[in-house]
């Protein structure tokens, strides 16, 4: 049940993931290449998100327009009252209907603030799918460093395991301790099927998003550097900046509501009398008479006030949020430079114990075993320190601007 030395199994091996570690770091602060923010572009709700900005670009041409001019004909018979002959008279009227004051304004003011929010939107929905490809393409690298590091386990535990094979003729190791082993193997078999399946799940779901045939490569992860984002300058910002002034437009056209519509006009008249025509030109004026809409106005103003203050309150709460996505960025970066010199220390720490047991009479299959065992938790709280890193450097996708 005893371990001597052997060529089978080499006494340093924790070195493998310090490369692993350091090439997830060196992606970490890594500018974000063109190619990934390309694909971005391309998704089709981002194609959708472009076209409905150029459909709100192209309504500006239709606002704050003049209404229709209106014609007006009438013919009648006129009987007169002394029992003369009757003769026709018809006429006509030309109008002009004339907006309510500040109707035009207002209504360009909002057709503005329609195309604002339309490029807003684009804007968000665009950080938004780079955060989300971005985060998918992090945790499948994730799922595979796991997978590679099991693979990497297996294939130590296999040298025990043979060592252990070549004891058990000799009676120096136990049936129990091979048993062990197998099993540790077949669980680090199931755990790389897992983090395998994982990983082709994200990578599809970001294919998907991406609008990507389920064969075509993905871009390299990419994340903009924290110094990129200004909280003051985010696309949400930009949303409630747009909504803001969508909610003035609204209460300005509210008040307008309140106030007269007018047209003015032309009007002809002729009688045809047996003696000769008779004409008549005139100026036609008609204005409303807005008693009962002044109520409804002013409940439309109020509302609009209300809504340009809460455009404010989301402005403040997205500034907070990106100033605690740019914090937790820092926390996340300092966690995984002090796994990554911890795994180091331990690494070397489990060496040593390696080393000894090697040299020891009592190395038996389970100690070495656990060992193994500690090393694999060490790789992995470095992967996962890594992974939470560039997660959270991912999210900031959602506060870059990206014009």
């Amino acid at each position: 049940m005893f371990i001597g030395h052997s060529s089978v199994m080499p006494s340093r091996l924790f070195v493998v993931f310090l490369a692993v570690a350091v090439s997830l770091r060196g992606e970490e602060t890594a500018p974000a290449p063109s190619a990934f923010l390309e694909t971005v572009a391309a998704a089709p709700s981002l194609r959708a998100a472009h076209a409905r900005a150029e459909a709100a670009r192209s309504r500006t041409a239709a606002a704050g327009r003049l209404p229709d001019p209106t014609l007006e004909g009438m013919i009648s018979q006129v009987r007169p009252p002394m029992g003369g002959e009757k003769y026709p008279m018809w006429e006509l009227t030309l109008a002009q209907p004339l907006p309510r004051a500040g109707e035009r304004a207002a209504d360009l003011e909002r057709a503005a603030a329609a195309v604002s929010m339309a490029e807003a939107d684009y804007a968000v929905i665009t950080g938004e799918l780079a955060a989300e490809t971005a985060t998918a393409i992090a945790e499948a690298e994730a799922a595979r460093a796991r997978a590679a590091l099991f693979e990497r386990q297996i294939a130590r535990t296999e040298r025990v395991l043979a060592l252990a094979d070549s004891r058990v003729s000799t009676g120096s190791s136990r049936i129990a301790d091979r048993l062990a082993l197998q099993t540790r193997i077949a669980s680090m078999r199931l755990m790389i099927e897992q983090e395998t399946r994982a990983a082709d799940d994200l990578l599809a779901g970001a294919r998907a998003g991406l609008g990507l045939a389920p064969d075509t490569p993905l871009p390299a992860y990419a994340a903009p550097y924290s110094s990129e984002i200004v909280p003051e300058r985010i696309p949400l910002q930009r949303v409630a900046a747009a909504r803001s002034a969508e909610a003035r437009a609204s209460a300005r056209m509210a008040r307008a509501s309140a106030r007269p519509m007018t047209s003015v006009g032309l009007r002809f008249e002729r009688e045809e009398q047996s003696m000769g025509n008779m004409d008549t030109i005139g100026i036609a004026f008609m204005t409303e008479l807005p008693f009962r809409s002044r109520g409804s106005a002013r409940a439309e103003t109020r509302a609009a006030l209300a809504e340009e203050t809460a455009a404010l309150a989301d402005a403040e709460s997205a500034r907070h949020r990106a100033r605690a996505a740019l914090s937790r960025v820092a926390r996340a970066d300092r966690l995984a430079a002090t796994a990554r010199r911890l795994a180091e220390e331990t690494s070397a720490r489990l060496d040593a114990e390696y080393d000894s047991l090697l040299r020891s009479n009592d190395a038996s299959v389970l100690m070495v075993l656990e060992i193994l065992e500690r090393h694999a938790d060490t790789e992995i709280q470095v992967v996962e320190a890594d992974y939470a890193a560039r997660s959270a450097r991912a999210e900031l996708w959602r506060y870059a601007t990206l014009d």
